[in-house]
């Protein structure tokens, strides 16, 4: 994070020792995470289960708002007065007083969501992101859209992966973001962040300390308090962040928090809402196996804002994916001024998330409970980046997880092994036979006989389970244990075949070296084996099955396929949404003249890779009239 800017005093940029000795070399900057790496999977799994219990018992926000104040909302809808020449009016951290405001004709606001993993992907879009001028085009209409850098920078969760802690924030997260914008010119813009499940790991307290505390951010001002805020923006809009922890649900005091902003809420006003995940697509997707998805009080949220919510942005799935609802007037026709969008934009930085994981193609919800008063509202699905016969092909490479996740194979042979040192007695029995399936048939026979080999098999079919998808029984149960099942059977057949191939007992001289050199190539045909079993399990789970969307693709790392969301409300109140992504994230970077807001370094982008390497529209501006305009 850079030192405190003076708004009103020429600067002289200073690089963080952190970001020149981590980030000059491309060889130190952080890569995407290794999800398969058994030593990450060890760390995040344990963060997820002290951090749910945690969750459970002892909720941070809770803490955060005792014997405090009831948060206020910021008013952005007036801009600023400079003074003088010296720039604009402010207190002594740099923050603009408010009565030195006026009117604001217009606002530009960014959002991007998922971000902090590997530095490529998350350095691409905060280049892009940052440039106070940004053309971009549509590619079916060919028309080109003249944008400007947001004076609001929304970080709409898990700003970090894979856990949350000072070290990770500062090289995945204020590392690139400084590299891109360490500093900016007055009126600075400001930054409102909403905390997302990976930053509820260390319990919130990184996520406070850094965003929470009316600190800077790099380039941007942080005049946030709390883990959700409410912003007043320009011609009777809102934009409002939640926290929902790590349970879809939002504490009492930020009920309360909305509740008296609701009330202040005037005629003709609307909302925009930003959630940390688009619960409306997970309780469409899981609303048969748990019913727990239909349950929060984000939908409470919902019916107290009433049919103020025009528009709902949520990250948390890498991916983009927008859903639309056109109400009709009194005469049967469209009404486009009232129209609902449900947008998912989770391309920040992260790995990719599939698109084809969701099959339907309309949503229908209810915007009240109350059987007099049911009024169904179907959504249609509009567009999703990448496309899903893209999604379908990219998950293919799911048959090559060796490739992509070396280390995962540690955990499979080590498992092969075990089963074949348990059945070391009756490997010796077997010695000497033969036709490869009376080997096998008196390997099992002999397996009921090995409480030890039995105990394995248990723990092997267990850990399996475990690692099912958990939103259908039916599923866990079924492909946990077949899962499971396949990963024994292989442990057991590469056994045989080892037998077979070694001839044991024939020559009891060599049995210790025999034995040694068996181990080892169970442990290799383990490695290869059992990570060629994981990688079809997760390709027919998705393909076949529409589970484990986010396992799937965690095994890929594909860092393209990147997006984030512009959004202009200009003079006459119309707001437009221009969604912007990249094919192709730039790999490859140049040094840049040092400045004092500019970037450190730029793509170097080879002249066949421009296209899909700059940044385009995804779809055609979406854009939102107010109800006098015609």
């Amino acid at each position: 994070m850079s030192e405190k800017q003076n708004a009103t005093s020429s600067h002289s940029r200073r690089i963080p020792s952190f970001v020149t000795e981590k980030m000059a070399n491309p060889k130190t900057r952080k890569r995407m995470v290794e999800w398969y790496n058994p030593k990450q999977l060890i760390i995040t799994g344990t963060k997820t289960v002290l951090s749910t219990i945690f969750g459970l018992y002892s909720d941070f926000r809770l803490l955060e708002s005792y014997g405090q104040e009831p948060e206020e909302y910021v008013d952005l809808s007036r801009g600023y007065q400079r003074k003088g020449n010296d720039g604009f009016v402010t207190d002594e951290q740099g923050f603009y007083f408010t009565d030195a405001e006026v009117d604001r004709d217009e606002i530009w606001i960014d959002y991007v969501s998922d971000l902090g993993d590997g530095f490529n992907s998350t350095y691409t879009i905060a280049y892009y992101l940052t440039r106070s001028r940004l053309t971009i085009r549509d590619i079916e209409s060919n028309n080109s859209y003249s944008t400007s850098r947001g004076d609001i920078l929304i970080f709409g969760g898990d700003q970090v992966y894979p856990t949350a802690n000072r070290k990770e924030y500062k090289e995945r997260l204020i590392a690139p973001y400084h590299m891109a914008m360490g500093y900016s010119k007055d009126p600075h813009p400001q930054l409102f962040a909403i905390p997302g499940n990976h930053d509820w790991y260390d319990g919130l307290l990184s996520f406070t300390r850094l965003f929470c505390s009316r600190k800077w951010f790099n380039g941007w001002q942080c005049p946030q308090t709390k883990s959700y805020f409410g912003i007043k923006l320009p011609h009777k809009w809102w934009l409002l962040g939640t926290d929902v922890q790590l349970n879809s649900d939002i504490d009492g005091p930020q009920v309360k928090f909305f509740e008296n902003l609701a009330d202040q809420m005037k005629e003709g006003d609307r909302v925009i809402l930003c959630n940390a995940e688009p619960y409306w697509v997970s309780s469409n997707k899981y609303k048969n196996y748990d019913p727990s998805y239909s349950e929060n009080n984000l939908f409470f949220l919902e019916k107290l804002l009433k049919k103020r919510i025009q528009i709902f942005i949520a990250g948390d799935q890498h991916h983009y994916r927008r859903f639309e609802f056109i109400p009709k007037d009194s005469d049967g026709k469209p009404d486009e001024s009232r129209k609902v969008e449900k947008i998912t934009s989770g391309g920040g930085g992260a790995f990719l998330h599939p698109t084809h994981d969701l099959r339907e193609k309309l949503l229908y919800e209810f915007v009240s409970e109350d059987i007099k008063d049911r009024e169904e509202r179907v959504f249609e699905r509009k567009k999703d980046f990448p496309e899903e016969n893209i999604s379908k092909r990219l998950c293919i490479k799911n048959l090559l997880f060796l490739q992509k996740n070396k280390m995962f194979g540690s955990i499979t042979a080590v498992l092969y092994l075990l089963v074949a040192f348990s059945l070391l007695d009756i490997t010796q029995e077997v010695s000497g036979v033969d036709a490869f399936g009376a080997r096998f048939i008196m390997m099992l026979s002999g397996i009921v006989r090995s409480p030890q080999c039995m105990f394995w098999i248990i723990i092997i079919l267990a850990g399996f389970w475990l690692f099912t998808d958990t939103h259908s029984r039916r599923y866990k149960w079924i492909a946990g244990s077949l899962h499971g099942l396949s990963h024994v059977t292989a442990a057991i057949l590469i056994n045989c075949i080892t037998i077979g191939l070694l001839d044991f007992g024939r020559n009891m001289d060599w049995m210790i070296v025999r034995q040694v050199i068996s181990f080892l190539l169970v442990g290799t045909f383990g490695w290869i084996v059992g990570s060629c079993i994981m990688g079809l399990y997760l390709y027919l789970s998705l393909n076949a099955f529409g589970r484990h969307s986010n396992e799937a693709f965690s095994s890929l790392k594909i860092e393209d396929w990147k997006n984030f969301l512009r959004i202009h409300i200009d003079k006459e109140g119309v707001l437009t949404i221009y969604p912007i992504g990249l094919e192709k994230i730039s790999k490859n970077w140049r040094e840049t003249s040092v400045t004092d807001d500019g970037p450190l370094l730029e793509p170097d982008i080879h002249e066949n890779e421009k296209k899909k390497v700059q940044p385009r529209l995804i779809e055609a501006p979406i854009v939102i009239r107010p109800s006098n305009c015609n």
